[in-house]
């Protein structure tokens, strides 16, 4: 009886741990695709009038989208691929165009035809921990251990 339970909580432990570390696997693989994707539209991206701009507030079906230079009040199309969220970083084409048609008070609609990507409010800071730069929580072994830069 005694082998039986050892083997038991044995292959239970083990079952446990795989499917921690797959989870883990799962979730640092969409981690880096979503790296991917941004390095595709901030670096890599050979369309010279796209540019990444992020969603400043929405207000019902207007959002008001920014570069960090200019701010322009666009009113988002219902056949949108991505849904209006504050926060929400956008690859849009055509930004300079739009931008030039905003100072002169034409109205802006972005459609699926220039919205190339969208990316969750946290992705630049993803992308700065996974090339080695910005805050970095400690991992296990040097929280054990009480060791510092593990």
């Amino acid at each position: 009886m005694f082998e039986f339970v050892l083997w038991v909580s044995t292959g239970l432990v083990v079952a446990g741990l795989l499917a921690f570390w797959w989870r883990r696997d799962a979730r640092e693989r969409k981690e880096v695709e979503l790296c991917r994707r941004w390095a595709a539209a901030t670096v890599w991206n050979s369309d010279p009038s796209a540019k990444i701009v992020v969603i400043a507030r929405t207000v019902g079906d207007v959002a008001s989208l920014s570069d960090g230079v200019v701010e322009i009040n666009a009113v988002s199309t219902p056949d949108s691929p991505v849904a209006v969220e504050a926060g929400w970083y956008l690859l849009v084409t055509g930004w300079a165009d739009a931008r030039d048609r905003a100072e002169r008070g034409e109205p802006i609609a972005f459609g699926p035809g220039e919205i190339l990507d969208s990316f969750p409010p946290h992705t630049p800071e993803l992308v700065d921990r996974l090339r080695g730069r910005g805050d970095r929580p400690p991992g296990l072994a040097s929280r054990l251990l009480g060791l510092r830069g593990l």
